[in-house]
């Protein structure tokens, strides 16, 4: 028994006319009475009661129509929602989030996608910047919004570069760089006497080598204390215990009276907030939003949105 049968039987149902049946299915009179037959035979009941004059369904019949009227109706949901699986309008699409940098631009652009693709579901994790390294990397998530460096090598990654940051130092209010426009190397002998709080992450991660590099650059080695996550860097920082090196961000998502943020002189500190994902991830939702993304053409306070896309040796 397959389809096919199933819907013949359903029109010689419905009209109650093997003629009129035929007609409606463009098939000839004998095959349509041949592919009924054979459905009997299947099921092993008769589902008309046939004369010169009319056709009456059996109760066999009867309970057949319910239950095929039924199995096409699900079989054409399978096929539907294969489709739209394939073309990435439905399933879920995981998206690993720093939570601060993509603050400014994420809850516009999924809003949107959300209304475009309500049978996508959006699942969000949070991960430490070396965590969602590795996510990428073994694509425990298809899309992540991560921060790079133009130095930064994240082998079978694709990105979009959606905003150009630069790094900020950020000081208690009490401090006495708390003031200072913009930290220059003059200010460098106070900075290198500090203890720099950081998120806890892997000594050989790319957010910790960052921070070593741009200490190094201005020819001081760092007394770094690590702690366990963003939050308790900037309480640490809020609290007097050290001052930090964060992306400038910070202080469009994390205001505080007790908090400075001071930008820094020099290239080495810019950094770009992308969205990545692995290149053999098959997610056909990706490039969905990808496509959203590329939409957002509008620019988030004075951050320009989308000037390029690139990909990472």
């Amino acid at each position: 028994m397959d389809t096919r049968q199933l819907q013949y039987f359903i029109s010689v149902a419905e009209h109650l006319s093997f003629t009129t049946a035929a007609k409606h299915l463009y098939v000839s009179q004998p095959s349509l009475s041949q592919q009924i037959a054979e459905l009997e035979k299947q099921i092993g009941a008769r589902l008309f009661i046939r004369n010169r004059h009319s056709v009456a369904l059996t109760a066999a019949g009867t309970v057949l129509l319910k239950e095929a009227k039924a199995i096409i109706a699900r079989s054409l949901d399978a096929i539907r929602m294969t489709r739209e699986a394939d073309a990435g309008v439905t399933g879920n699409l995981r998206i690993g989030i720093l939570g601060h940098a993509e603050r400014r631009i994420l809850p516009r652009i999924t809003a949107n996608f959300h209304h475009k693709y309500p049978q996508i579901n959006l699942v969000f994790e949070y991960f430490s910047l070396s965590g969602l390294d590795e996510a990428l990397q073994h694509a425990h998530v298809d899309l992540g919004f991560t921060l790079v460096l133009e130095s930064t090598s994240l082998p079978q990654i694709s990105f979009k570069k959606i905003i150009t940051d630069s790094l900020c130092l950020v000081v208690p209010h009490s401090h006495e760089l708390a003031n200072e426009p913009l930290i220059n190397y003059s200010n460098i002998p106070l900075i290198a006497k500090e203890t720099i709080i950081f998120e806890q992450q892997p000594i050989a991660s790319r957010g910790y080598e960052n921070l070593l590099r741009i200490c190094f650059n201005r020819c001081f080695s760092p007394n770094v204390l690590q702690v366990p996550n963003l939050p308790a860097v900037l309480l640490s920082v809020e609290c007097g215990l050290g001052i930090s090196i964060q992306p400038s961000v910070i202080p469009k998502t994390y205001r505080s009276p007790y908090i400075r943020y001071i930008d820094i002189l020099g290239n080495d500190t810019r950094i770009d907030l992308v969205a990545a994902w692995h290149k053999k991830n098959s997610n056909p939702s990706i490039s969905l939003f990808l496509q959203e993304l590329e939409a957002a053409k509008k620019p988030i306070d004075n951050y320009p949105i989308l000037q390029t896309t690139a990909a990472l040796p």
